[in-house]
């Protein structure tokens, strides 16, 4: 399971949420100069590596919970993570100044239908009233994929990112592989 988005989304919030495990973290400081050029993002440290912990399934199963840096200059790592078959999670900002445009560069940055066919879109921060509807989140992603899911969650509450994780596991499509 890969856990792919922007920088601070809250991936690494999510992994450790989850976590059965202590989570091994490649999480570091971010440089003082990359924090200040960042206008919508205050986060000071990035996950330059992969963040990984387990998790098991009400029914029993273990999965890998893996979370991936956000920043387009360690897409390799992401790259190589996602290349496993497994299922992904996209998270994304609700309150973003476009969310929708934000979903589909992403989408569109994680590769082609192979990779789409895997895919559940976790929206977070989505304000409560005036913001981007779920819908809309939901006809871009349907766009890439027919049956690709789009739910609300909040990354710091184990519950959503349980639900998250097993309505990935439970996606009828991927292409080939395992869940994990």
């Amino acid at each position: 399971m890969a856990f792919v988005g922007p920088l601070g989304v809250g991936k690494t919030t999510a992994v450790r949420s989850i976590s059965d495990v202590p989570v091994l973290s490649t999480e570091v400081m971010r440089a003082a100069i990359a924090v200040r050029a960042d206008s919508f993002n205050n986060k000071r440290t990035t996950t330059v590596g992969i963040d990984y912990g387990e998790w098991t399934t009400p029914s029993g199963m273990r999965v890998g919970v893996v979370g991936t840096p956000g920043q387009v200059r360690f897409s390799s790592t992401r790259t190589s993570v996602i290349a496993r078959r497994g299922s992904i999670v996209l998270w994304l900002f609700g309150d973003h100044p476009q969310p929708v445009q934000q979903a589909a560069e992403w989408i569109e940055r994680l590769g082609d239908a192979s990779v789409w066919s895997r895919l559940v879109l976790a929206i977070t921060r989505r304000p409560p009233y005036g913001g981007t509807d779920l819908a809309e989140f939901e006809a871009c992603a349907r766009s890439y994929h027919p049956q690709m899911k789009v739910l609300d969650a909040d990354p710091r509450v184990r519950e959503d990112v349980a639900r998250i994780i097993i309505t990935a596991l439970d996606n009828p499509y991927p292409t080939s592989g395992h869940a994990s």
